[in-house]
């Protein structure tokens, strides 16, 4: 199954490497790898000695309003913050000059199976009707969505309704899609028992189409019947709650070499010799990363007895630079950061320890597997890998992880965490101050019992059910073809 993506095989963060190890676990070198590198559209096959192909050559102004477009309108509304929302009709139309772009360059005459990943490229499979899509929405699908976002979301929806198979990381976000889907979409229905919605025959729907010339004043001009839009009549599309698993024997693996040394260069030895309390993330408001170091202000207060003793180690980067709400939050983070330092720090100790750059796979095992206490605190959040990475990489000696309900992992494993709401900073203080005080008996039994939900639900396993769920549908779809008509772009 060929991928298309935002970013290639070899990027960093958990969803593009997990990715990536599952495609490259095919052993197909027929299957294809389609994704942006810089500004240019670029494929990579099995046989990797050979590089990427670049295939297209996009213009900045497309690629950075569809990054906007991407990170200041659907990422805040997707994670139920439309607060930090800034929408621009002109980036939307960039958003889909940028999807059309990767359908028609991507090789859909192979009528292969596609497996397209994240909000990114959600228009992709409407305009690629004659291939066999999965989509897979690696972030939150909304409770509830302001009237003035509805149409344009409403776009993205028809677009994600195209594939055959839609797979979330939760039932909740299922069950979100459905109801806006119902809500505002009057030319599909719902079967929320067999979890499918299917196109009503005869009901139209607006054109996705613009098409586009770069160069022009005004590049973004409707054009009708020149793209016209192909609609199956009959198409129905499968949605799936299937959280993205991990490598459990790779991070196991890798913790056991224990290698330290990129963490030691960056904190005293000091730290590593006494319980620390270990975050992994970006600068994001979605994670919560203000309040976090509000509830680490709150902990020293509430406990005197732990100053000089227990320090906090924030692996946390900054986040889509360039972009005034996440540098504004990057700021506001830093800051906070120093007076909370300020504040409780000693000639010889200091309660916050912060790396700025991201660890490899193997310093960061290393240090998970030294942590007395995993703290994953968003106010929202897709799924989060890095609760999952770290209980991979506990031991004998495991520590303890502290998980947000608000993250979608908190639905597959969170019976057995503490639990660290930012919303309610009391409750985190309290959790916190119980996994420093836990027997290692106790801290074992739920590591394990952790351990054995993320074995049922690995990375090979999500990757495998894909591709049956997609081939089983796509022959069913085939045995049974659908009329076929062309409608007009509006």
């Amino acid at each position: 199954m060929d991928v298309i993506s935002y970013r290639g095989p070899g990027a960093a963060g958990g969803v593009s490497s997990g990715l990536g190890n599952a495609w490259r676990q095919q052993q197909d070198a027929k299957t294809r790898w389609w994704f942006l590198s810089g500004d240019t559209l670029s494929v990579l096959d099995q046989n990797m000695e050979r590089g990427a192909e670049f295939v297209h050559q996009l213009t900045a102004n497309v690629v950075k309003g569809h990054y906007r477009y991407c990170n200041e309108f659907i990422w805040p509304l997707m994670h139920d913050l439309p607060q930090h929302v800034t929408y621009r009709a002109e980036d939307r139309a960039l958003y889909r000059r940028f999807n059309f772009i990767f359908a028609q360059y991507v090789s859909f005459d192979r009528r292969g199976n596609y497996f397209i990943q994240d909000y990114q490229l959600a228009l992709v499979p409407k305009l690629a009707t004659e291939s066999r899509c999965t989509l897979f929405w690696h972030i939150p699908f909304p409770k509830e969505v302001p009237i003035e976002f509805v149409e344009p979301l409403s776009e993205i929806a028809r677009g994600m309704l195209s594939a055959h198979v839609i797979g979330f990381h939760t039932n909740e976000y299922v069950e979100n899609f459905m109801h806006f889907v119902s809500a505002n979409l009057a030319e599909y229905s719902v079967d929320e028992a067999s979890g499918e919605i299917r196109r009503i025959p005869g009901r139209s729907s607006p054109s996705l189409i613009e098409a586009a010339e770069s160069g022009l004043n005004q590049p973004y001009i409707i054009r009708p019947f020149v793209f016209p839009e192909l609609v199956h009549d009959a198409h129905s599309t499968k949605l799936v709650a299937k959280p993205l698993g991990i490598d459990l024997k790779r991070w196991q693996d890798t913790a056991t070499a224990n290698d330290i040394t990129a963490f030691a260069q960056q904190v005293p030895t000091s730290v590593l010799q006494k319980p620390f309390v270990l975050s992994v993330d970006r600068a994001d408001y979605t994670k919560a990363v203000v309040e976090r170091l509000q509830i680490i202000d709150k902990f020293m207060e509430a406990h005197p007895e732990r100053r000089g003793e227990l320090s906090f180690v924030q692996v946390c980067g900054r986040s889509r630079a360039g972009l005034t709400a996440f540098d504004q939050y990057w700021q506001s983070c830093q800051s906070l950061y120093q007076q909370v330092n300020s504040r409780w720090q000693t000639d010889d100790w200091q309660p916050i320890y912060w790396l700025d750059k991201p660890l490899s796979a193997e310093h960061l095992s290393a240090v998970y597997s030294l942590a007395a206490v995993m703290l994953v605190n968003p106010v929202r959040d897709g799924l989060n890998l890095t609760a999952k990475e770290f209980v991979a990489c506990q031991s004998e000696n495991a520590g303890a992880l502290l998980l947000s309900p608000h993250a979608g992992s908190w639905h597959e494993i969170g019976a057995h965490c503490l639990p660290a709401d930012p919303l309610n900073p009391e409750q985190v203080v309290s959790s916190l101050n119980q996994a420093l005080s836990m027997s290692p008996t106790e801290r074992q039994s739920r590591n394990l019992k952790t351990k054995s939900k993320l074995e049922r639900g690995t990375l090979s396993r999500w990757w495998r059910y894909f591709n049956r769920t997609t081939n089983a549908l796509s022959h069913r779809r085939t045995a049974s073809p659908s009329k076929q008509r062309f409608v007009a772009s509006a």
